[in-house]
């Protein structure tokens, strides 16, 4: 099986691993001389991964070039990617240049579905547009209904009043750009995905610090503090379900309050 690399993506997302990796966890002694490189250095990481300078630069560079699994295997380990990293490595080297649906119209009786649950749920898209939302949500966790914008991602770095509800906001904002960031690297044309980066990039600092990190991470059970209207702060365990009722595109979103 080959490789379709989406170049600039999959090169980047080395280079940030080779950079975070420093040589004395990699087993590589150094001199005391200051080194002009940031992490390890190419030879280094293609040593390490028994594989040449010359090929592991391409690799780096985008170049058209389809490394089989063994060197994306040895690559992993060299740069002791954790799994959730290591996934995301070989999604982006097997990429299969899927494309997000645009003005999609989704299954209504999702709503009526959401509307049931007693406590915070809603649905949205990979973009992290909010499709589907119920009460308790406008009254716990933000007035979505009263906003155009409802990115999540948009809400969480650029509208004040959202973020000043959230008690955790270091924690939370930066498992939420290493979430996006996943998806994003899987639909790297997405002309709505480039829009709202774009926005976030030059209207947030914070966004942009976290993202120029370079991490990744997949959906988990998270936590949440967050000051509801009535101004009472109340945690929340985060659940989530991709592919609602088949479509890959839906994330359920279900926020179980923490005794």
């Amino acid at each position: 099986m080959q490789a379709t690399i989406h170049s600039k993506v999959f090169g980047d997302y080395l280079k940030s691993r080779r950079e975070r990796m420093q040589p004395n966890k990699a087993g590589i002694q150094t001199s005391s001389g200051r080194r002009r490189t940031p992490g390890l250095r190419r030879e280094e990481v293609a040593y390490l991964s028994n594989i040449s300078v010359t090929y592991y630069t391409w690799l780096e560079q985008g170049k058209d070039i389809h490394p089989s699994r063994d060197v994306l295997l040895n690559i992993s380990q060299a740069l002791q990617l954790n799994p959730e990293e290591k996934e995301h490595l070989f999604n982006l080297a097997y990429n299969e240049e899927l494309a997000l649906p645009i003005d999609k119209q989704y299954n209504s009786s999702l709503q009526a579905t959401v509307d049931e649950l007693p406590f915070p749920s809603f649905i949205t898209d990979q973009r992290s547009k909010i499709h589907f939302w119920n009460k308790e949500v406008e009254k716990r966790i933000f007035p979505f209904s009263s906003y155009q914008e409802r990115h999540i991602m948009a809400l969480l770095f650029l509208e004040k009043s959202f973020r000043d509800r959230i008690q955790n906001y270091e924690e939370f904002s930066a498992y939420s750009v290493a979430v996006w960031r996943n998806i994003y690297d899987r639909f790297p044309e997405d002309k709505i995905l480039n829009q709202l980066l774009e926005k976030l990039t030059k209207q947030s600092g914070t966004f942009r610090t976290l993202w120029e990190q370079h991490h990744i991470q997949q959906k988990k059970v998270s936590f949440i503090t967050i000051k509801d209207e009535e101004d009472q702060i109340n945690q929340y365990r985060i659940h989530s379900s991709s592919r609602v009722d088949g479509d890959e595109d839906l994330n359920w979103c279900m926020y179980i309050p923490v005794s």
